[in-house]
């Protein structure tokens, strides 16, 4: 598996400014400046900047993933795939910081999906513009 970490992720940036928030009602922050970034971190289904994961296991169908990542794309909060409109085969989610860059992001993040999890029944990708993730059993 790989993973390239660049930014904070939500999880980490909670617990920072938890810490930060403490320190500064016990007295024990005078002044400065504290910045923090959590660019991709921006939807807690789709895990941090600039990384992907894969699901251990594939789909039962050779075809199934090419079925499932063109719904990436049409941004869908949470929704089923279908294979060719019939049965149900895993649950999407994808989401943009800019609708401008939104399309052009998620044919990225589906292309590094198809790339690094071929066949896989699950997988996710986010960068600060965008995140996509898909996977067989329902996770929103």
């Amino acid at each position: 598996m790989g993973v390239q970490v660049r930014r904070l992720d939500a999880r980490m940036t909670t617990v920072l400014m938890s810490l930060l928030i403490v320190t500064m009602i016990n007295g024990g922050f005078r002044g400065g400046a504290i910045i923090f970034s959590a660019e991709a971190a921006l939807d807690p289904l789709c895990g941090v900047s600039n990384e992907w994961f894969c699901s251990p296991t594939d789909f039962d169908r050779s075809d199934a993933q090419e079925q499932v990542l063109p719904y990436l794309r049409v941004r869908p909060k949470c929704d089923p795939a279908y294979y060719n409109h019939g049965a149900q085969i895993a649950y999407i989610h994808s989401s943009c910081a800019h609708s401008s860059t939104c399309g052009d992001c998620l044919t990225r993040a589906t292309q590094i999906m198809r790339e690094n999890c071929p066949g896989k029944d699950g997988a996710q990708y986010g960068t600060e513009e965008c995140c996509a993730r898909y996977e067989k059993n329902k996770f929103c």
